[in-house]
């Protein structure tokens, strides 16, 4: 309970909001607060150790318009079990929160980059020449991957070479 109360406890920062509350809040902004801007630390590890409701997969459905298997995929969560807990309206379990808080920041970081969320959701899910031709948002189930994809968008932000 103490763990949901310090992510809710944020004043005008993002509010990574315990599961049930997540269900009570607007269907297709819950995605985009986390993505709006940068929680504290502490927030996004209770948010994480509490579990994000898995209807949170339908948001990143509609941000990015990709089917509900690519969200799956990058959770590495079975679709059959993210079906359940979508249906139960349960949360993720710890692992699955913690990559739906990483696709998050990165894709702040890439909205930042190229300018709004349209722009950033479709180089998200563009094939890249320096991930080997893999899409960036594909790269989100790993940390590695995710560390390229930011080494990429720093790269882009900062005129380096990759």
């Amino acid at each position: 309970m103490a763990k949901m109360k310090a992510a809710k406890r944020i004043g005008t920062r993002v509010k990574f909001a315990s599961h049930s509350a997540v269900r009570k809040s607007s269907r297709s902004v819950v995605f985009k607060t986390f993505v709006a801007k940068d929680a504290p630390t502490a927030a996004k590890i209770a948010a994480i150790r509490t579990g994000i409701d898995a209807g949170i997969v339908d948001d990143m459905v509609q941000y990015f318009h990709v089917s509900k298997n690519e969200i799956f995929d990058v959770l590495l969560t079975p679709a059959s079990t993210a079906h359940r807990l979508i249906k139960e309206k349960r949360p993720l379990d710890p692992a699955a929160s913690e990559r739906v808080v990483r696709v998050a920041d990165i894709t702040r970081i890439a909205e930042e980059t190229f300018g709004g969320p349209a722009t950033a959701a479709q180089w998200l899910k563009t094939p890249n020449l320096a991930l080997e031709n893999a899409t960036p948002l594909s790269m989100l189930d790993t940390e590695p991957g995710a560390g390229e994809v930011r080494r990429i968008l720093s790269s882009i932000n900062y005129g380096g070479v990759l």
